[in-house]
């Protein structure tokens, strides 16, 4: 087969991969959305079967000789790293029988369904087995590699790459160091939360708000849609195509608005890939990390600013009357408020990676072989209160809070701390060539959204992100500008 011969099979080959992407997506967003759950057991099993048909179409001998042919060939620069990136993703799971995939991934789609149960409930004993289950499940696939690190150092360069224990450990105890004691300090302040936080506020006023955000946001639904889910999340089907979902709760108003944010920083990622890698492995191979720098960039760096409420919030309290006794500085401060709390996605930015640091050492330990999921949701409180101070009441505000679990993505946790630090090196190179206060006070979120489509998005998984933050900042990836960032905030806010 020749260079062109091979380039032209590639492209069939990706479309025929993508439509079955798109049916999977769909069935996946539609299970975390609006498919009833009696269907459940025969929806995930159609899923599984599509995944079959997937996994031996991407696991065919002679897809895998074409793309082993394709890397002694010399392609445009996009087209040469997706050939490398793709024979990596393949020899994830070339190996692995087609039984033993298929049933991983009914299990997977099935421990959604007990996890929703179990969180629903408060019950850990109704989801432990599974998430045992999901343990082995996952060793034993990723076991199939040939690959001689340990699983979960795989599992961290699956969602990251590059990204190990090593590194994780180093920045953790960076973190640690230099924002446990600023917790200290504020706690002995003994400030109090503002009551208007916990205000009731009806699901319809906290829509509506929702739906001005989006319109700000320049997300569209021309090209997006906006759901309920128990979990938010965002989901990219096309590059016209992408959703979020947000939960509401009447007495914590605030959670719609945040959950917004950070699901449409990844919609707008998705959605300002170049378009003509629409249907192409590059286009969704951003890493974890890099995907989270964008939904927490626009939800803290941004969206917890003074100049981003200052043209919204008018049109806010007209929607949520209850502000009408809250000032607008009165409102930031709130939104900005600093007390270890128990959900993570509820966090305040200071409190927020101890939380990661939490699930990232208990991931450790499940693998490691130090834990196990006999009494994990004790282990999970224990943890929470030695690094925070509170302690949770029941699974549900501990170990059943998040979806991750269930879905396998073991691994994934570290990247939400790591996308914040890599927003704040992100913001600083941003503020060279834009006024970013300026832009937002006069409605202009478009000059930023298009200054993060022609540095960061337009690429999409071309470039890893230790390439991409030297071509936007010029230097290597540091920490500290986020550690800056995050004490300066404070300092300011409190008076410390």
């Amino acid at each position: 087969m020749n260079k062109e011969q091979a380039l032209k099979d590639h492209q069939a080959y990706q479309e025929r991969v993508a439509a079955y992407t798109l049916a999977l997506t769909t069935l996946n967003w539609d299970a975390y959305t609006i498919a009833p759950k009696k269907g459940g057991p025969y929806r995930n099993k159609m899923a599984s079967y599509l995944s079959g048909e997937l996994f031996s179409i991407t696991t065919d001998p002679a897809v895998i000789d074409r793309l082993d042919l394709m890397s002694t060939f010399d392609y445009d620069e996009v087209t040469n790293r997706e050939v490398a990136q793709m024979r990596k993703e393949i020899n994830k799971t070339r190996y692995i029988p087609k039984d033993v995939y298929v049933a991983y991934n009914n299990l997977v789609m099935d421990a959604n369904d007990v996890w929703e149960e179990a969180k629903a409930t408060s019950n850990y004993a109704l989801f432990k087995p599974v998430l045992k289950k999901l343990i082995e499940q996952t060793k034993l696939v990723v076991s199939y590699r040939k690959d001689p690190r340990p699983v979960y150092e795989q599992l961290l360069d699956d969602f990251e790459t590059n990204m190990s224990t090593k590194e994780y450990d180093a920045f953790f105890d960076k973190l640690r160091d230099d924002i446990v004691p600023l917790i200290h300090k504020i706690k002995e302040k003994h400030l109090t939360r503002p009551t208007w936080l916990s205000e009731q506020i009806p699901l319809s006023q906290q829509a509506a708000v929702v739906e001005r955000l989006a319109k700000f946001l320049d997300y569209s639904k021309d090209s997006g849609q906006i759901s309920l889910s128990v979990h938010p999340f965002s989901q990219d089907f096309s590059a016209h195509d992408n959703r979020v979902t947000v939960r509401y709760h009447e007495d914590n108003f605030t959670s719609s608005i945040f959950a917004l944010i950070h699901e449409v920083g990844h919609a707008t990622y998705n959605g300002q890939v170049n378009e003509a890698y629409d249907g192409r492995y590059i286009r969704k191979s951003m890493t974890f990390g890099m995907h989270e720098s964008q939904s927490r960039f626009l939800e803290n760096m941004l969206g917890r600013s003074t100049a981003f409420w200052e043209p919204l919030y008018e049109d806010v309290v007209k929607m949520v009357p209850a502000l009408k006794k809250v000032s607008l500085k009165e409102f930031v401060e709130g939104i900005n408020f600093v007390q270890p709390s128990l959900i993570r996605i509820e966090a305040d930015e200071l409190t927020y990676p101890l939380h990661v640091m939490v699930r990232y050492e208990i991931e450790k330990g499940l693998f490691n072989g130090t834990l196990d999921v006999e009494n994990l949701d004790k282990v999970w409180a224990d943890k929470i209160e030695e690094y925070l101070g509170v302690r949770p009441q029941n699974a549900a505000q501990g170990v059943l809070q998040d979806v991750h679990w269930s879905g396998a993505m073991f691994g994934y946790f570290p990247t939400y701390a790591l996308g914040s630090a890599y927003s704040a090196q992100w913001m600083k190179a941003l503020r060279k060539d834009i006024d970013v206060e300026k832009a937002l006070r006069e409605n202009q979120f478009t000059l930023i959204k298009a200054w993060l489509k022609e540095k960061i998005h337009t690429h999409g998984g071309v470039y890893e992100p230790s390439e991409l933050m030297i071509k936007v900042t010029g230097e290597k990836f540091n920490p500290q500008y986020y550690v800056d960032y995050l004490k300066d905030k404070v300092t300011k806010l409190y008076h410390l």
